[in-house]
């Protein structure tokens, strides 16, 4: 009798000992961290160099009812810095979106081996000058491929609409061939420069380095087509008319710029 409550006793400390383990163990379990997704608003700026662009055009003069048309030799469009903004969502870790501004004026330059001071014949080549103003206005959308050590790459895609303003642009006769005197030698015009909403589209790629949990710098490249559009128009005299537009360019541009995620 005596042993069966020695062993009864013993049985009893024993549940007892696994059961203060069990809690001691529920006590030591670490807490169970609910990962909230990062999603939200954000604004960015940006800063942005836009390469050398060359591109074609038409060139068109109406006399009394006859017309005759000419291609521009080529449109050189100057290298140099515009300025951007936007505010976005980040919808899940792969998936964002935003809306972004981006303005810059540039030198313009086109040539032409016929100019129309002689009929758009051999006898006198032309050389326009002028500036080219733009608003761009895209919505875009962007692939995240994953964080490592705070950096994310991306690539994205938008499409959007670019006002394109041609300044006065001034136009002079030149001699062809390297010659010295030709018979236009010395006439020029000033037109009047045309402005145009024009579709485009963008490809981008890069990649954003977080700084703080809001705060992330973005750097990458991103390529831009605008579809053509007028350039400008000029009335030498009644009944005449000389008209010209561009074939669209392409920009190439860097980009830098801060983006700031609201919480």
């Amino acid at each position: 009798m005596r042993v069966a409550r020695i062993l009864l006793a013993g049985s009893l400390l024993a549940a007892s000992g696994h059961a203060l383990a069990a809690d001691m163990d529920i006590l030591d379990a670490p807490e169970i961290a609910i990962v909230t997704p990062n999603t939200g608003f954000y604004l960015r700026a940006d800063v942005a160099y836009g390469f050398d662009a060359s591109f074609g055009g038409t060139q068109r003069l109406s006399r009394f009812g006859s017309t005759i048309t000419d291609r521009t030799r080529g449109w050189d469009l100057d290298g140099g810095f515009g300025a951007g903004a936007g505010i976005g969502y980040k919808a899940s870790d792969l998936l964002r979106f935003d809306a972004t501004i981006d303005y810059w004026r540039r030198d313009v330059e086109a040539a032409n081996g016929a100019g129309w001071f002689c009929g758009f014949g051999p006898a006198c080549g032309a050389r326009d000058r002028g500036e080219i103003e733009a608003v761009e206005l895209m919505g875009n959308a962007y692939l995240d491929l994953g964080t490592f050590a705070g950096f994310t790459p991306y690539v994205g895609g938008g499409v959007g609409a670019v006002h394109v303003s041609y300044s006065d642009v001034t136009g002079a006769a030149t001699c062809p061939g390297g010659l010295t005197a030709c018979p236009a030698l010395g006439a020029g015009a000033r037109y009047g420069g045309e402005d145009s909403w024009r579709f485009a589209y963008a490809l981008s790629a890069g990649v954003s380095y977080d700084v703080t949990e809001k705060i992330a710098i973005d750097t990458g490249y991103r390529y831009l087509n605008v579809q053509d559009g007028d350039a400008y128009r000029f009335e030498p005299a009644a009944g005449t008319l000389l008209a010209s537009d561009d074939d669209g360019f392409d920009r190439h541009t860097i980009r830098a710029g801060l983006r700031f995620r609201f919480d």
